[in-house]
């Protein structure tokens, strides 16, 4: 601990480096004196130069639950102290950072997702203490502006949304909605009949958000979506005021009912659904495995016009409508992220062969399957491809996500070998093109930093094995090199940015979790190194979020000022275009 107290800055580094790894294989040590620990980094997050190491260990630590299973209200405050004090200093007036442009914009980043990340962790029921201490820090590091940036403005969207409910960043398919949604068959009916299923629509802008209010054909039925920098929600909504009549009756209602048992059975749905209007289909998936608990203020909050007080603006121009949900439907609803990963065999060196392997050692297997999530990528609409095409590049990949972002591994021994391409063109046009690729290296050599010829040369992860033993491609020895040997390779220019050093020795177990930390956060700073030109332009890197953000208020400047609260000067007559309420609905 005595490491921790500011006084030299590579003892501070070299400390944080160590827990890092402690938070893997030692988490019972580290659980105990994690308080300590958050806070002597308060103390000495004033050091910008330092900011990068401590937040990237508070990332790590944030993956790891049992790390942080007896945190009290007062622990998360630390954390979020800690994220909150670099805003303030980088968005100071007149700051100038002391590290590279790339890594205060890397750092910008990191502190906002820390705030996501431990947000996530506190229990929903205590999410709503926090939000008083997080939006004045917010505020505080945009004081002096005319208004927050949009960096703020998108989390304090996200905030609104994860603070009374952890359903998903956008709506999932549902056996119910393709009853619905489809008044002829009651079955999936497809895109057109999803749209014919509307008799009719009307759209408002409410603050940052985009409030669009469809009457269903089957009577009673109501479809309300809402647009929102951070995501998109969808309520389907049976209004109790239309009495549910049956046979002999006028418009008599044969579904509603069995489809209410059905969805409660929870049977599966069509195969191949269409994609429901989502707000980037294919890059949010469903949590499907995470438990979702929503309480009433959630509702209110989504269909109110937070942040902005109480404006609302209807918009009528249908075309203008559809070309706002065209362009924002496609942009993500999350951080998208894609990772080459590629096997390394005994006495390999060269590009083509080390491409062009269909598998890899037991070891490397068990990897893999820790990494991430086994998706069949035939008829995915629910998982962010990366770009790969089913059969062509593969039936599968391995996939890791959550409410913030998703990672999709390229894996060069999933994609099939193709007797018209002896030089594996086909599987480097991806691995190729990413920023960032994990190399498990076998080959008993050091792996180049240039053996893969690509104009992409940014950061390789590379694992060795470090065990005694030999390493024996087909032996199925769980005990077999125990520990792993973890490199970060960066190309030229860099900085440091992972809590790594010159090297770090792993557990097997622990192995996979640790590289999927690294292989975001190096992904992370690879896209704003490039964004920046190689860190020699001052460029903003602008996330998702941001440019969802961006589009709406776009749509918004088209439409004029909303409605003004009446002066008390005016008289009860000031009141007559407010009380009109036609001139808004």
């Amino acid at each position: 601990m005595a490491g921790l107290d500011g006084r030299q800055p590579a003892t501070i580094k070299c400390c944080l480096h160590a827990l890092s790894l402690s938070a893997f294989d030692l988490q019972q040590s580290m659980a105990k004196y994690m308080t300590t620990i958050l806070t002597k980094l308060s103390q000495i997050m004033t050091n910008p130069d330092m900011a990068v190491h401590i937040l990237g260990f508070l990332a790590i630590v944030g993956s790891i639950p049992p790390l942080y299973a007896n945190f009290t209200e007062s622990d998360y405050k630390l954390v979020f102290g800690v994220a909150l004090q670099y805003l303030q200093h980088y968005n100071r007036e007149g700051a100038s950072p002391t590290m590279s442009w790339a890594l205060s914009q890397f750092v910008r980043i990191l502190s906002y997702r820390i705030v996501y990340v431990w947000f996530l962790a506190v229990r929903l029921p205590d999410r709503r203490a926090h939000m008083p201490y997080i939006t004045r820090q917010l505020l505080l590091a945009n004081e002096g502006r005319e208004a927050v940036d949009d960096a703020t403005e998108v989390c304090f969207d996200w905030l609104a949304r994860y603070t009374y409910a952890t359903a998903d960043p956008r709506p999932a398919h549902s056996l119910l909605s393709d009853i619905v949604m489809n008044a002829g068959a009651g079955t999936s009916g497809g895109e057109q009949a999803q749209q014919e299923a509307a008799v009719d629509s009307r759209t408002w802008v409410l603050g940052n958000s985009v409030i669009t209010v469809r009457t269903l054909v089957r009577v009673g039925w109501v479809e309300v979506i809402g647009r929102r920098p951070s995501g998109l929600t969808k309520f389907l909504c049976r209004i109790e005021n239309a009495p549910m009549v049956g046979p002999g009756d006028v418009h008599p209602d044969m579904i509603t009912g069995p489809a209410a048992l059905l969805m409660e059975r929870g049977l599966p749905v069509a195969e191949n659904p269409v994609p429901p209007v989502d707000g980037g289909a294919s890059t949010a998936p469903s949590q499907r495995r995470k438990d979702v608990a929503i309480l009433p203020s959630f509702f209110a909050l989504q269909l109110s016009p937070y942040p902005t007080p109480s404006t609302i603006r209807p918009a009528y121009d249908q075309k203008q409508i559809e070309r706002l949900f065209s362009s924002l439907d496609r942009m993500p609803v999350i951080d998208t992220h894609k990772v080459g990963i590629m096997y390394v065999a005994p006495g390999q060196t060269e590009e083509t062969e080390i491409l062009r392997n269909s598998h890899g050692s037991p070891a490397y297997t068990r990897f893999l399957e820790g990494l991430g999530r086994l998706i069949d990528l035939r008829g995915q609409v629910d998982v962010y491809a990366g770009g790969l095409d089913p059969g062509e590049d593969g039936d599968y990949a391995y996939a890791w996500w959550d409410d913030i972002g998703q990672i999709l591994y390229h894996a060069a021994t999933m994609m099939p070998n193709k007797p018209h391409d002896p030089q594996c063109n086909d599987k480097k046009r991806h691995i190729g093109n990413d920023y960032v690729r994990i190399v498990w290296n076998d080959s008993g050599m050091v792996y180049r930093f240039d053996t893969l010829s690509t104009q992409f040369q940014f950061v390789n992860i590379i694992i060795e094995p470090h065990s005694y033993g030999g390493i024996a491609a087909f032996s199925n020895n769980v005990h077999e090199n125990e520990y792993f040997k973890v490199t970060v390779q960066r190309g030229p220019g860099m900085p440091e940015f992972a809590p790594i050093g010159d090297f770090k020795l792993i557990s097997a177990e622990n192995l996979p979790l640790l590289v999927r930390q690294l292989s975001l956060l190096a992904d992370w700073f690879a896209s704003v190194f490039k964004e920046t030109k190689n860190d020699t332009e001052r460029k903003e890197m602008r996330t998702n979020w941001q440019n969802r953000l961006q589009r709406i208020r776009m749509f918004k400047s088209t439409l004029g000022p909303g409605q003004e609260q009446p002066s008390p000067a005016d008289g009860l007559m000031g009141e007559e275009q407010f009380r009109d309420f036609t001139t808004a609905f």
